[in-house]
């Protein structure tokens, strides 16, 4: 984590003297994010907004930061993505259908319902690239896969950015707790409601 930091302690030394780095920078950030499962989404997405804030404003920093995070990890997501149908993802799929729970996750997936998958893709504490892997294994329509990524990015990007800057991770590592906390608390909330509609519903 401290050789992280001090990769963006010069990215941010760099972006200083080179301002015009600074929107290519949030955009890179997030697509190497999704290609490398070891790199902490949050202190990205944390790292991009303080520095669009510095160079552009508060304002018009945090909606660069949004708009430039979201597409940098939509299309690092649809590169990993792509690679995998392409390449290896026929041969690995019947192994996955074979495993118990691979054939459970298929099933979650590719079922009528998309609110689970995009639960489970919208999880700013999961590593997004893992997900990507095993999704790109699946035959997932390449319709439905966009309609999951491009909206689950850009509910991850929204929720880091405006609770980031609250509870303002980059300075304060140990702040992503109540930042987790607050994560299943809305889950939470979600879960009841789904059953209390589910109950209604069967009545």
């Amino acid at each position: 984590m401290n050789f992280l930091y001090e990769i963006l302690a010069r990215l941010e030394e760099f972006v200083v003297n080179n301002l015009w780095f600074a929107p290519l920078l949030a955009v890179l950030l997030p697509f190497i994010e999704a290609i490398l499962p070891s790199l902490p989404l949050t202190v990205l997405i944390a790292f991009n907004l303080n520095i669009m804030s510095s160079v552009y404003g508060a304002v018009q920093g945090t909606v660069l930061t949004i708009i430039l995070s979201t597409l940098g990890s939509f299309l690092g997501m649809i590169f990993i993505f792509a690679i995998i149908r392409l390449t290896f993802a026929p041969f690995f799929f019947k192994k996955v259908e074979a495993n118990k729970y691979g054939k459970m996750f298929l099933n979650v997936v590719d079922g009528p319902k998309v609110i689970p998958v995009l639960l489970i893709m919208s999880n700013p504490f999961l590593p997004s690239s893992i997900l990507n892997y095993a999704l790109s294994l699946t035959k997932t329509k390449v319709s439905r896969y966009l309609f999951l990524t491009i909206t689950s990015r850009l509910i991850i990007v929204l929720f880091l950015v405006f609770l980031g800057s609250i509870f303002d991770i980059q300075n304060h590592p140990l702040n992503l707790l109540w930042l987790l906390l607050f994560y299943f608390v809305l889950f939470g909330f979600w879960y009841l409601w789904y059953r209390f509609h589910k109950n209604k519903t069967s009545e």
